[in-house]
């Protein structure tokens, strides 16, 4: 309402987001933190052997961290604030009023991280001898520090599902240490490991050409899985009991699966993780090439099914109990409901609903109030209205829109006067019919 609205079309505004955060979470967790980790072990038994080939192996592995973090991880990190900023920008505006100053932190510690990085990589050969222990201690830096992004990161992200006491007291700790933050950071912290095993354990045949130093950073990697899958079991669970009830119920529909059904693929993928972690720790030098792909590709849906599954259960709300997704306050909507939504909007080119203006308000009212979630017509076809109601009348959408929050929980109430609600469903059974070739007022 405060800020101009923008329309992505047929790839829809909440699709841009949800793929610029999961391809960044991707690249944070596997390689920012999982493949820090990773690299510094090798490094760490290198040095202990005496084995010039696992250092050189460390090496190669730290520089394309270094690339990969600071290009597409950079970009694509720049690229979600972009789209949440443009998309919803009073809920980005909401969270940096929450958590000033843990942001703030994050970029110093961010910064931390990459002065490391690249102290870490440009030393290597030149740190020999006793400096190499010194080498190896920025490395353990660079994982603190990769680490503690995240721990700023989720506590940010899961006062968004459970912000605690917060709405009564607003307190930023009250916020940031939310029910969800522990489980959550506990989660995120061993899925990042095993996605950075699962991803590297495909190409150590091709890097590591001598089947011994193969088979001792096949064990490094057997050992943290052996650590990380039970861990990521436990906390799941724990982060699934510490949502807010209507939350918990809303996981079956956010995964797009039964309960049993959701239980039993991941609990069963973790234990093939698991079965793949014994292999490796038995110093088997060749893995079943099925297995392998499975745990990388697995690993990469899970931590994607982990922030749909989270994006969508804090449904009705971005930050819930506060703002809806729509980017409306919760403590607003009784007076905007009497006083209009147009007529305290400062980008709109209405503010009076007249017949000759009243299609205009009504995509007005769309893009402040839907599109957010929804489309007209895209990509995502569960979300786009040519789908969702083709063939309704006026008249049916006028009786639905402002009982549709109590037919749908995931959906918000509709906030806006009579003449708002006339306006926005005249809008959108005119459009729809429009694109579908039917009739407006008469359906199909």
């Amino acid at each position: 309402m405060n800020f101009p609205t923008i329309d992505f079309g047929w790839l829809g505004n909440g699709n841009l987001i949800g793929m610029m955060a999961v391809l960044h979470v991707m690249i944070n967790h596997a390689v920012a933190i999982g493949g820090c980790v990773l690299a510094v072990s090798i490094e760490y038994r290198g040095r202990k052997d005496n084995n010039p080939a696992l250092d050189a192996y460390a090496k190669q592995l730290t520089k394309w961290i270094l690339i990969i973090t600071t290009t597409v991880g950079a970009m694509t990190g720049v690229g979600i604030w972009f789209t949440t900023t443009v998309i919803l920008p009073e809920a980005i505006g909401a969270l940096l009023r929450i958590f000033h100053w843990a942001w703030f932190v994050e970029w110093l510690v961010f910064v931390t991280e990459v002065v490391l990085l690249l102290t870490y990589y440009y030393t290597w050969d030149q740190w020999k001898g006793e400096k190499k222990q010194r080498h190896f201690r920025v490395g353990v830096a660079l994982c603190i520090m990769s680490w503690f992004t995240l721990v700023i990161i989720t506590g940010i992200l899961a006062a968004q599902i459970n912000p605690g006491n917060w709405v009564e007291t607003l307190s930023f700790w009250d916020a940031f240490l939310n029910p969800t933050w522990v489980p959550s950071t506990i989660f995120r912290t061993f899925a990042a490991i095993t996605l950075g095993v699962a991803v590297l354990n495909i190409f150590i045949r091709w890097n590591l050409k001598e089947m011994r130093d193969r088979i001792v950073v096949q064990r490094i990697f057997g050992k943290w899985l052996v650590v990380s899958v039970p861990i990521m079991l436990l906390s799941g669970f724990w982060y699934l009991r510490s949502l807010p009830d209507q939350a918990k119920t809303l996981v079956k529909w956010a995964s797009g699966m039964s309960e049993t059904a959701f239980i039993l693929l991941n609990v069963g993928g973790l234990f093939l993780i698991f079965v793949l972690a014994l292999l490796l720790m038995d110093g088997k030098p060749k893995m079943p090439a099925v297995l392998t792909i499975f745990t990388a590709a697995f690993s990469l849906l899970l931590i994607t099914e982990f922030e749909i599954v989270r994006e969508n259960i804090r449904k009705p709300y971005v930050i819930y109990n506060y703002m809806y997704a729509n980017g409306i306050l919760k403590a607003d909507a009784e007076r905007l409901t009497k006083e209009g939504v147009l007529s305290n909007a400062t980008f709109t080119t209405v503010k009076k609903i007249t017949a000759s203006n009243k299609l205009e308000a009504g995509e007005q009212l769309f893009r402040m109030q839907c599109i957010s979630c929804h489309s007209i017509d895209g990509v995502r076809r569960s979300r786009a209205m040519t789908e969702r109601i083709d063939g309704w009348s006026k008249d049916a959408l006028m009786g639905f829109i402002p009982n549709m929050h109590q037919v749908h929980a995931v959906m918000p109430p509709f906030i806006g006067t009579k003449e708002e609600l006339e306006a926005l469903s005249e809008y959108l059974a005119t459009i729809v019919s429009k694109r579908n070739g039917e009739t407006a007022q008469g359906g199909k």
